[in-house]
């Protein structure tokens, strides 16, 4: 699936890029096409850090990313990191004392936010004690009503001069004072493209129903997790965000689920659902990864490996990847959390990993000598078929 964002950049007044403001997008036509506001932040927060990853949308500077008043009241803005983010509230509904508290709610938590398209009036007046970031339509609003809301606010908040088209309106813009800048005389907002691996909504639900348990489990959790390509892919790479502040590797579901823990996840997954993915495409690829995965794991406990840390599972499960992403295996192996081992045999290093993999590939193109499969892995072909119909009856299971 074909995942699309726009990001328009903006720079201080030393020119200088301070941020990215991140747009959601449907597809490659760079305009926002029609959609619910909450769907569409929850789409561009998913596809930003589980799909993209931010830092590759935003150079490691500022992501400026719209939320409706509707989200403002939620819990869906503390999902993100305080020092990367700055949360835009969108000028559309009314600004009720709910959302002045949710404001200072979220800037006591170090959060910044941004006011968007201020205009002079009342209802947002009651806004700018708690605001960091204030974007005036620049063209749009009257040059002395601006300068005097500059001077007056100025020790207070920054001010950010939007839909600047031509280099008169900038050089206007820099002598009132404004901090930042942004539009079309700069850059138009850019359409960045990737691939995604869909998720399956049933097993969103699956894990909503555990943890809504008195006592969810970690290990049910990740075994739903587990039997997803998608998810599987999401939760490691959430995980091992250093926007998240982890340390050290993470190389299984259930160091994942430990580290970023139950309210965290049930957050992340109800965000996804929002999503509402209803479509799968190349289901018959992502069974095909999850049968290697599975047989992977089973042959390796089969004759002996250390299958404790998933190292045989995530090579078979992930030996697509660069297919479904659409991506070379070099590019994406820089930033997939597996161990060395994983990796190398990803990248066809021949490894215990990589053999056993080989094995299973040479099999499925009927390329390997049965006897020679038996000599050098141990195990008869007969008891390579009884565990090849085991994942494919598990894989089957899963309805891709």
């Amino acid at each position: 699936m074909d995942v699309y964002i726009a990001r328009q950049p903006i720079f201080d007044r030393n020119m200088d890029v301070y941020g990215y403001e991140l747009l959601y997008r449907k597809n490659s036509t760079n305009m926002y096409t029609g959609i619910d506001d909450d769907q569409a932040t929850a789409e561009l927060i998913c596809n930003s850090f589980l799909v993209f990853g931010i830092n590759n949308l935003t150079d490691g500077t500022k992501a400026f990313i719209n939320f409706s008043k509707g989200l403002i009241n939620s819990s869906v803005p503390l999902l993100l990191p305080q020092n990367n983010v700055v949360v835009e509230i969108l000028e559309h509904e009314d600004t009720t004392q709910e959302i002045i508290d949710a404001c200072k709610r979220m800037r006591s938590m170090g959060y910044m936010l941004a006011l968007d398209d201020f205009i002079l009036e009342d209802k947002f007046m009651s806004l700018m004690e708690t605001i960091d970031i204030v974007k005036v339509e620049f063209p749009s609003v009257n040059y002395n009503i601006q300068r005097n809301l500059i001077q007056k606010y100025k020790s207070k908040v920054k001010f950010l001069a939007e839909k600047i088209e031509t280099r008169e309106e900038y050089q206007k813009a820099f002598d009132l004072g404004y901090d930042l800048f942004q539009g079309y005389f700069f850059s138009k907002p850019f359409v960045m493209k990737t691939r995604e691996i869909a998720s399956l909504n049933s097993n969103l639900f699956c894990i909503i129903e555990e943890l809504n348990k008195p006592e969810p489990s970690y290990k049910k959790i990740a075994e739903i997790i587990q039997s997803d390509l998608g998810l599987t892919y999401k939760i490691l790479k959430l995980a091992n965000s250093a926007y998240f502040g982890s340390k050290n590797k993470i190389t299984s579901i259930h160091q994942a689920l430990s580290y970023l823990g139950m309210n965290k996840i049930y957050q992340w997954v109800s965000l996804m659902m929002l999503k509402d993915f209803q479509s799968i495409e190349n289901s018959e690829l992502i069974k095909l990864s999850l049968i290697r995965g599975k047989l992977m794991d089973s042959l390796a406990m089969e004759l002996g490996m250390d299958t404790s840390n998933s190292e045989y599972f995530f090579v078979g499960m992930f030996s697509f990847i660069d297919i479904l992403l659409n991506k070379n295996m070099e590019e994406i192996i820089k930033w997939l959390p597996f161990t060395d081992n994983v990796k190398m045999a990803l990248l066809g290093v021949e490894n215990d990993q990589r053999k056993l993999l080989n094995c299973i590939i040479n099999y499925e193109s009927a390329a390997l000598d049965t006897n020679q499969s038996s000599l050098l892995y141990k195990i008869s072909s007969k008891r390579y078929m009884e565990l090849y119909l085991d994942a494919l009856k598990w894989a089957s299971s899963l309805n891709y």
